[in-house]
């Protein structure tokens, strides 16, 4: 073809389809410096760089091929070819050639030719050299082109296209890295070390398997693919150099990448593979030159590659005494590729890009290729499942110092061997208690008790606990709630030489009865307000802790056994129930022993936020009263709400917490960048993302994150991990002290660094196995059977993972029916057995699906009839615990099944959701709208109705609390997470988030039982009720509870006319008394008016409560601390960071004298707005918050307090009381009839403590009494 170009006429051709294919390969994956092709060479004599560069002249004479440019047209998508007659300017064409003494490089356009025909061009260069050229012309490239293009037709396409329809995704390395900036910049290449007699072996094996040498090379890479990607179908990009006579000498690009897929299902034998290789390669073979590779719609191909290059003949390179170093030329856009080179010195080499691939990664591939060529060559006929990948060398590294912990310094050997060599494990404590007498101990809702005070009162109920005459190791079961007696009645039992069975009272009532009744508890311990909750048969087995006990003789402390059982917890059980896990002391002692030797930052305050039936609050526990720490007690309200559990750690300078992921992520958020005592935070349960290391580290930089892994049956803890910023995905590290970590094949044979195994423990940590369930023991305990691991007694752990160089390890997660989600270990066959009890079906499958940003259980069943999703939901609520209950459930007349049988998971995880077919109906009105934009944005759904349920759509606690959050951002208001659960739907939540705004509105906070008396809670300054519902949540479910918002337009009244105003609605609800009224803050006072003018009508308040009410507001100034931290608190989180010390400096002055709400007023309205800061809450929300204020404290000081025949039952907050010690005096002046009660909180939490429910349930319960009496 003859183009004009910039009015100079050449003659053009057109790129063959290799050519085409590597161009646009460079336009998108291929950096320049990885755009040309490279000979090297050695000389055994000094080089003549005139003779080198007159030889090299002669060849571009002789091949067009070297003389040619690629030049871009207007119009046209490929360059044209356009061949130089010149010689003279070679650099211009893109050659260069640099010469030593006695070697040489020669760079030219990888366009030009592959890397066979660099040995070609090496070979006639080095008969140039000698003077002794070719005479016969070549083949020259531009009609190859032309020829190759001409024989693509639809033929060959209909081939080509099965070729590429049977293509499967690439599977990257666990260990490449991910996204690098460009393409490919540089491939880096590594020779593999073969000595002559493997080389003649290999040669020998194919001639006896009936095909090439190449082809068991190929077999062998396919292999370790294999083992990788565990995929019984794999695609890679085959390219074969070879030529045909017909090629002869001539220079060019005649090789390509094709598409080679095979079938590699692990039970497949070596010897079956290569044969099926030799069938495949030759039907590619066959159909190479018709493959459409100039196409721009041809399928790109994977990754990963295999290159066999030409025999080439080198008699001139020997003449010469040239041996060829390197000669390279990118024709495939592989960033791995093995390439071999028949009878070469060096016949196999890795291929790699250095951005995605470290030499020491490519190394161990090279390792690992090499063992599975060896085992392959002594057994042709193994599986492919069975071939080694860990050499004997591998398998020292990874059964030595890999499996194990670091080296423990002196120091830290130290501190493990005198915690381990303790008597037991109550001992931890006593040292503790001994050393540290007067700090704080524990701390929870109901108060703070020292180290010294703790003791006392576990001497005193494990006198109790012995005198029920209890057998060593007897088992009791721990049913209390979270706070201070559960410590104390933890190591109580401890001490007795009992072993504690720990029952969350949140559990369904037939968990608690399974547990109780599988763990044959000798006694229960718990509070009066739970003897309710304990099946009948065990209520006569309880002993009620907070009682008044019977005076006991005293006894003597047993002597405790370190193999005594200290404590069995029971996890989920694939055969419907939860099985018991029996843990020893020494079992605990050492898990205790290790954290005290791995762990350099003492315990000051350690945070709990587990169940104490979840095994990790052992490591909070005993960590803190160890080392004379304090263990602070999240109440259950404070647990659910990041917000308040921020705040408690910066109140409580809280320095250690163990939480998970998806938890502490919702905390950080809350903490932000505010100062804090926090030196260890600890996150486990559930996978750790990146995002949350780097957001960690940003905004507690002082505070170090540590990532930890171990079962239960092996003592709460077996890895670790310190997590370091931008470190990419988070391992689970290695083996705490004194532990073994191996990953073993199905074999149980130790797998190479890189490849997934099993995960194995080995060391004091192991459980000896599950309570009457022998048979499983033996399944999960076993001894190693390699020789490598001598016998050890090991736990298989289902779990997976792999190991990088440095032996961290990195976990997969688990192939069996068991899973891990949200931090509980979850049978999904429990789930199972449950869904066929309830709903009648025989068959039901759960699955966990892993899609969505959050993961979500959903269930399927196979069944001829469908009942209702709610009420399966509902009645498996009663069987099992609420992270068990699925979110989807659907019913399918037949279950789908794969050609062997099986029921299909992935058809069933690609069906919609339920709630995606259900009947859409739009949200209305504004609150409906905010919240379906926010579920949204939660749930990651593209379409949300106004009848949708949130948990239906896989919402779940954490997700809860995110919306809360979420929503006092958007509409400036605090909805409690209890509101969210009751009432799951869009349209039922929006109508519970508008009811205060509803001005005649009386709010229904629990609906309970018409026959009840009910209790009337009066609204807080702001207007609101709904604070009330951590209260709700205590009160018996049957009690109805009514909530008396404030209406907009009785905004300028007085408290006399608000409860003259609120008295018709209460009388409309309940035309008689006795009455029972109570209030919050100022909501006390206008329950006490509400009695006043109730009792001037002749009725009767038999039950009136002041929560932390008061009848004189304070109007001093707020300590800078505290404005601080109230401005800290209400600033968004980029306006916090934004925050400067000049900033608070001018805030700190301007308000110096001016009152509290003057304060807030004029730090969140004018000084934020100068200078520039945003606060969470809209800013119409914020102006009417400190308006209300401004009318409450006029309210409240211009309130005359009456006296009352009601008997007052006055609570207050510890810390309310610190700072205004005489309040209980100004009320005892008021009225002589009152009644005090103190709790362990401040004003704004009281509500939500155990403590204050109990004490509230207990007042409430005599009023009746006194009533009926």
């Amino acid at each position: 073809m003859t183009q004009t170009h910039e009015n100079t006429p050449f003659e053009g051709f057109e790129l063959s389809p290799q050519q085409a294919h590597l161009w646009r390969l460079q336009q998108t994956r291929l950096a320049p410096s990885a755009q040309r092709a490279t000979l090297r060479i050695r000389s055994e004599q000094p080089l003549d760089s005139a003779r080198l560069k007159t030889g090299l002249l002669a060849l571009m004479q002789r091949h067009e091929i070297l003389r040619t440019r690629y030049q871009q047209l207007p119009g046209l998508s490929l360059p044209m070819q356009v061949i130089d007659d010149s010689v003279a300017d070679w650099q211009a064409l893109g050659i260069e050639l640099h010469v030593d003494t006695q070697s040489a490089t020669l760079h030219l356009p990888a366009l030009h030719l592959d890397s066979t025909s660099l040995g070609y061009l090496c070979e006639e260069w080095a008969q140039s050299y000698l003077q002794a050229a070719p005479q016969e012309p070549p083949l020259q490239y531009a009609d190859y082109a032309a020829w190759r293009l001409e024989s693509v037709d639809d033929q060959g396409r209909q081939f080509w296209d099965e070729q590429f329809n049977a293509m499967v995704a690439d599977v990257p390395l666990p260990w490449q890295r991910q996204n690098p900036a460009i393409g490919i910049a540089e491939m880096a290449r590594m020779h593999l070390s073969f000595d002559d007699s493997t080389l003649q072996r290999l040669d020998q094996q194919a001639a006896s398997l009936g095909v090439s040498t190449g082809t068991v090379v190929l077999a062998a890479w396919v292999t370790l693919w294999q083992r990788y990607s565990e995929a019984e179908r794999l695609t890679l990009a085959y390219e074969n150099q070879t030529r045909p006579d017909v090629l002869g000498d001539a220079l060019g690009l005649f090789s390509e990448p094709l598409p080679l897929t095979l079938d590699t299902p692990p039970e497949l034998s070596f010897a079956a593979l290569c044969q099926q290789v030799t069938e495949r390669v030759g039907l590619l073979n066959d159909a190479r030159d018709s493959y459409p590779s100039h196409l721009s719609n041809v399928p790109s191909l994977p990754g990963v590659g295999f290159r066999e290059l030409a025999d080439v003949p080198h008699s001139a390179l020997n003449d010469a005494g040239w041996q060829i170093e390197q000669a390279d030329s990118i024709s495939a856009g592989c960033a791995l590729l093995l390439q071999y080179q028949p009878h070469s010195a060096s016949a196999l080499s890795l291929h790699f890009d250095a951005a995605l691939y470290t030499p020491a990664h490519v190394e161990l591939l090279a390792e690992q290729l090499l063992s599975v060529i060896e085992h392959s060559l002594r057994e042709p006929f193994i599986s492919l499942g069975r071939l080694a990948t860990c050499s004997t060398a591998e398998q020292q590294r990874v059964t030595g110092g890999l499996c194990a912990s670091p080296p423990l310094s002196p120091a830290q050997e130290q501190r493990y061997a005198a915690t381990f060599a303790l008597p037991n494990l109550a001992a931890c404590f006593a040292q503790g208690s001994a050393a540290h007498a007067q700090r704080p101990a524990v701390t929870g809702p109901s108060g703070t008790l020292s180290h010294a005070e703790l003791d006392q009162r576990v001497t005193a109920l494990t006198q109790q606990l012995l005198a029920q005459g209890l057998e060593p190791g007897a088992r009791i079961a721990h049913f209390l709630p979270r706070d201070i007696d559960a410590v104390v009645a933890l190591v109580a039992i401890l001490r007795a030489g009992a072993c504690y069975v720990p029952i969350d009272p949140a559990y369904p009532a037939e968990r608690i009865e399974h547990i109780l009744r599988d763990s044959q508890a000798r006694l229960v311990l718990t509070h009066r307000a739970r003897l309710q909750d304990l099946p009948v048969d065990w209520q006569p087995s309880a002993l009620a802790i907070d009682q008044a006990l019977p005076v006991v003789p005293l006894q003597e402390e047993p002597t405790v056994s370190r193999d005594q059982p200290a404590y069995l917890i029971y996890t989920s059980g694939s055969t419907g129930q939860p099985k018991g896990v029996v843990i020893s002391h020494a079992n605990a002692l050492h898990s205790l022993a290790a954290r005290l030797a791995g762990y350099p930052r003492p315990v000051q305050r350690f945070l709990l936020l587990s169940s104490f039936a979840f095994d990790s609050s052992i490591a909070g526990l005993f960590w803190s009263l160890s080392q004379g720490g304090c263990l602070h007690l999240a109440s259950e309200t404070e647990q659910k709400d990041p917000l308040q559990l921020a705040r408690l750690i910066r109140s409580h300078d809280v320095s250690h917490l163990l939480a998970l992921p998806s938890l502490y992520a919702l905390l950080l958020d809350e903490l932000g960048d505010t100062a804090s005592a926090l030196s260890t935070a600890i996150v486990a349960g559930e996978s750790c993302p990146p995002a949350l290391v780097d957001n960690h580290y940003r905004h507690q930089p002082d505070a170090q994150l540590y990532n930890e892994y171990g079962p239960t049956e092996a003592s709460v803890w077996s890895t670790v991990a310190l997590c370091r910023p931008d470190q990419g995905p988070v391992p689970i590290g290695r083996a705490i002290a004194h532990t073994r970590v191996y990953l073993l094949d199905s074999e149980g044979a130790p797998v190479a660094r890189g490849l997934k195994g099993e995960i194995h423990i080995a060391g004091p940590g192991l459980s000896d196995g599950y309570l009457g369930l022998p048979q499983m023991t033996a399944e999960k305990f076993i001894q190693a059977r390699h020789p490598s691991l001598e016998g050890q007694r090991l736990y298989r752990t289902g779990d997976f993972a792999w190991q990088d160089l440095d032996g961290q390890l990195h976990f997969l997660g688990r192939t069996d029916s068991q899973i891990k989600l949200r931090g509980y270990r979850i049978e999904l066959g429990e789930i199972e057995t449950a869904l066929c009890n309830v709903s009648g079906a025989k068959l039901a499958v759960v699955l966990l699906d892993t899609t969505q940003a959050e993961p979500s259980l959903r269930a399927f069943i196979e069944a001829s009839t469908q009942l209702q999703a709610s009420a399966v939901r509902e009645s498996l609520a009663a069987l099992l615990p609420a992270h068990m209950i699925p979110a989807d459930i659907q019913w399918l007349a037949q279950l789908p099944r794969t050609a062997n049988g099986k029921v299909d998971h992935r058809g069933l995880l690609a069906r919609a959701p339920n709630h995606s077919l259900a009947t859409y109906e739009a949200p209305e009105g504004h609150i409906e709208q905010v919240l379906a934009a926010l579920w949204q944005e939660l749930l990651e759904a593209e379409v949300i109705g106004r009848h949708d349920d949130f948990f239906a759509l896989g919402g779940h606690s954490l997700l809860v609390v995110r919306m809360t959050a979420r929503l006092r951002a958007a509409l400036g208001i605090e909805v409690p997470v209890n509101v969210i659960f009751q009432h799951p739907t869009l349209i039922g939540l929006a109508e519970q988030i508008s009811q205060p705004h509803d001005p005649a509105a009386v709010i229904v906070l629990q609906a309970g039982e018409t026959a009840q008396a009910p209790l009337f809670c009066l609204h807080q300054p702001a207007g609101g009720v709904h604070h009330y519902l951590p209260m709700v949540a205590g009160l018996p479910k049957e009690m109805p509870v009514y909530g008396i918002p404030l209406p907009e337009s009785l905004r300028s009244q007085d408290l006399v006319v608000l409860a003259s105003e609120y008295l018709p609605q209460i009388r409309q609800i309940q035309a008689q008394g006795p009455y029972r009224l109570g209030g919050w803050s100022m909501g006390g006072l206008l329950a006490l008016e509400l009695t006043r003018q109730l009792e001037a009508q002749g009725q009767t308040v038999e039950w009136l409560g002041l929560f932390d009410s008061t009848f004189h507001a304070e109007d001093e100034t707020l300590a800078w601390d505290a404005l601080q931290a109230i401005v800290q608190q209400e600033l968004s989180s980029d306006s916090r960071q934004r925050l400067t010390a000049q900033c608070l400096a001018q805030l700190h002055t301007a308000t110096a004298e001016l009152d509290r709400v003057e304060q807030l007023r004029f730090a969140l309205l004018q000084w934020a707005n100068a200078n520039g800061l945003s606060l969470k809450a809209p800013l119409a929300y914020v102006e009417q918050t400190l308006e209300v204020m401004a009318d409450a404290r006029r309210w409240v000081n211009g309130y005359s307090v009456p006296s009352v025949r009601a008997t007052l039952h006055l609570w207050w907050a510890e810390q309310t009381l610190i700072e205004r010690p005489t309040l209980p005096a100004q009320w005892d002046a008021i009225s002589q009839r009152t009644c005090h009660h103190q709790v362990a909180a401040d004003h704004d939490t009281i509500l939500g403590q155990s403590a204050f429910h109990e004490q509230l349930n207990k007042s409430l319960a005599m009023a009746s009494t006194e009533t009926v009496a």
